[in-house]
């Protein structure tokens, strides 16, 4: 499940990443007001990606040591 959730949080990175990247280059001026926001919204998915990918690990190594203590 923390697998799907950090793709969606992937995808939705490579969106925002498109859309500021397609504003700059095509001079979208109702949107460059909104660069600055843009950035804190990837800025912010950078940081809840690699909180899931820490706690998918960590859960991870969790069921590893559970699954050898019980065989």
């Amino acid at each position: 499940m923390i697998n799907e959730i950090i793709k969606q949080e992937e995808e939705l990175q490579a969106t925002l990443k498109t859309i500021k990247s397609l504003t700059e280059e095509h001079n979208i001026f109702p949107l460059k007001g909104m660069i600055e926001q843009i950035d804190k919204l990837i800025d912010r998915s950078e940081i809840a990606i690699r909180f899931l990918n820490k706690l998918g690990n960590n859960k991870g190594e969790t069921n590893g040591e559970t699954n050898e203590s019980t065989a």
